[in-house]
């Protein structure tokens, strides 16, 4: 699926796929959700119905879940998807296609309510730090993937493997973060995301498959630095920023990462971004996945 002459994280569809998905996109349903927020088992039928039978679509999505979940791989992919966009007939068939697509990975899922499935992301000129979204809920969404409709050339997405930098932790600071003692804002008009969690611990005792790591730089803002909990949490952040890996998205990347196992997050955008226009500005689109049927639960933790 990949050439060796590219990152083993990217993956290019197939052109007889992009041909065949790209004639088919026109003819393919709108969205409908169900009451838990997610692509209606409906849909995803119509969606699959569709797919079935296009050439090397097994390969493809075999490749996607050997990089987002198998034990080798890292957790993310970033599909590049440029060529389906300008195949469909119009923006709306092209997202509908990728929509499409990614149901064979996971069920799409619409968390926030007041946003649309596909979230425009809003333009943030500073660093966006490593994190995972939702992180205060007792089931954050499993996958986020970002479209890239628009892109800046000098501000690199950013991806971190979150278990391999736990791992790197001595013992004493990774005891420190089983505690319920950190804190990030609030949920509001949230759905399938489980209950509100606050405070929450960092590590959460559930197995990979099943729990989060749950860091975001954001938490730590106006924490106390000399506070034991809030140095371990530092000490995390560190060993994520050594293991992070740096790479643009260009118009039509498709970034998926899996939220149990990596963080991500944006540097800064180039220099005068304050001067361009917010319409040509990088635009990502972001939606976000649930990997299988679950219900939320507060595991055990340490008080």
């Amino acid at each position: 699926m990949t050439s060796r002459s590219v990152p083993e994280y990217r993956v290019t569809l197939p052109k007889e796929l992009v041909a065949d998905l790209a004639w088919q996109a026109a003819g393919l349903p709108e969205w409908r959700l169900g009451n838990d927020g997610m692509l209606s088992p409906g849909t995803a039928a119509r969606y699959h119905g569709v797919l079935a039978g296009m050439p090397r679509l097994a390969e493809f999505t075999t490749t996607c879940h050997q990089l987002l979940s198998a034990p080798e791989g890292g957790g993310f992919a970033v599909l590049e998807l440029a060529g389906l966009l300008d195949a469909a007939d119009s923006e709306e068939a092209g997202l509908r296609a990728v929509t499409a697509l990614l149901s064979l990975i996971a069920t799409p899922l619409r968390a926030f309510d007041r946003w649309p499935l596909w979230q425009p992301l809003s333009t943030n000129l500073a660093i966006d730090p490593m994190h995972i979204d939702v992180v205060n809920s007792t089931l954050p969404p499993d996958y986020i993937a970002q479209l890239c409709v628009r892109p800046e050339p000098r501000g690199h997405s950013l991806i971190s493997q979150v278990r391999r930098a736990v791992g790197r932790l001595g013992y004493a600071d990774a005891e420190l973060l089983t505690h319920p003692r950190y804190v990030d804002g609030s949920l509001f008009e949230l759905t399938g995301v489980g209950e509100e969690w606050q405070p929450f611990p960092i590590l959460d005792g559930l197995p990979p498959s099943e729990g989060f790591v749950r860091f975001t730089t954001t938490m730590l803002a106006d924490a106390d630095p000399a506070d034991p909990y809030v140095k371990a949490a530092r000490a995390l952040e560190r060993e994520l920023i050594v293991g992070q890996r740096r790479f643009l998205l260009g118009r039509g990347d498709l970034l998926i990462a899996n939220q149990h196992l990596c963080c991500h997050g944006h540097e800064a955008l180039g220099g005068g971004q304050e001067d361009v226009p917010e319409d040509e500005r990088r635009l990502l689109l972001q939606i976000f996945l649930r990997g299988q049927l679950r219900h939320a639960a507060t595991p055990e933790v340490v008080a």
